[in-house]
């Protein structure tokens, strides 16, 4: 099965051309790409296939019969800080926590026509 961005409504969400006629499911986890140069093999010459660029991975969030709704899941790393404060004459001591959260990663350049697979 063949399957390709059918859409790009933005950096975080694509609509693919296959949907529940295909198999496609809420939750599925897929795969975008493009297809880059072809990759020979140093030491016999011989073709070893065409590389994949990754663009992303995502989640089908919505099923229609023939396209569906997949968006970004993928996410940067979140971390935990903690700021001492120095005890001062006018102030007490303590302890601040900052907290940044993961945050969603857009897919990287999505275009109509990448490809898509399962992973």
């Amino acid at each position: 099965m063949n399957i390709r961005i059918a859409k790009v409504i933005d950096d975080y969400k694509i609509v693919i051309n296959k949907g529940s006629n295909n198999g496609i499911q809420v939750g599925q986890r897929l795969l975008v790409y493009a297809i880059g140069e072809e990759i020979n093999d140093p030491e016999s010459g011989e073709s070893l296939g065409q590389l994949e660029i990754v663009k992303g991975t995502g989640v089908v969030t919505h099923v229609q019969e023939y396209i569906s709704t997949v968006e970004s899941d993928r996410k940067s790393k979140s971390f935990r800080k903690i700021i001492r404060k120095p005890l001062l004459a006018f102030q007490l001591a303590g302890e601040e926590e900052i907290i940044n959260p993961s945050e969603t990663i857009p897919f990287d350049e999505p275009k109509v026509g990448d490809l898509v697979k399962g992973i």
